[in-house]
């Protein structure tokens, strides 16, 4: 009876040891996991977000819309002023945006856009890396483009 209390005892805590291990070497390639995520995450938002964003930015501006990129580092965002002065011609509006940001969490970037001059934005969508192209983000933002200036 002892032998088999010792077998059920090593065979209880043997696996308890294997799911302790694999949860710390889980945990220690976390950060590693991450911090490829955010590389990666960096690097679509600068070779391909941010160029589809600008590209369709110049095409607004050639078009008497005056949209921007800005710059902050934590994502890729384009302005597209409008208010209904702004679109009689006159006046100045808010800046509705799109807007694209790596989310750590689910390893995916999240897009949004806000289509008022007020706080707060609406979820487009979370995609992959691999999902994101720049016909995907100029597509994006000819919807918002349609919905800011589209008829009333």
């Amino acid at each position: 009876m002892a032998k088999d209390i010792d077998q059920e005892l090593d065979a209880i805590l043997g696996q308890h040891k294997a799911r302790v291990a694999q949860a710390r070497n889980e945990a220690a390639a976390k950060p590693e996991a991450e911090e490829n995520f955010s590389q990666t995450a960096a690097a679509c938002l600068a070779s391909v977000v941010t160029p589809a964003l600008q590209q369709m930015a110049q095409a607004l501006n050639e078009r008497g819309v005056a949209a921007r990129v800005p710059t902050d580092g934590s994502g890729a965002r384009i302005d597209i002023p409008v208010s209904r002065h702004a679109r009689l011609g006159h006046g100045h509006g808010g800046y509705p945006y799109l807007r694209a940001r790596p989310d750590r969490q689910t390893r995916r970037i999240h897009f949004e856009r806000n289509t008022s001059d007020s706080r707060g934005a609406s979820a487009l969508g979370d995609y992959a890396i691999a999902e994101v192209n720049a016909e995907l983000v100029k597509a994006m933002v000819l919807n918002l483009v349609r919905e800011l200036y589209g008829t009333f």
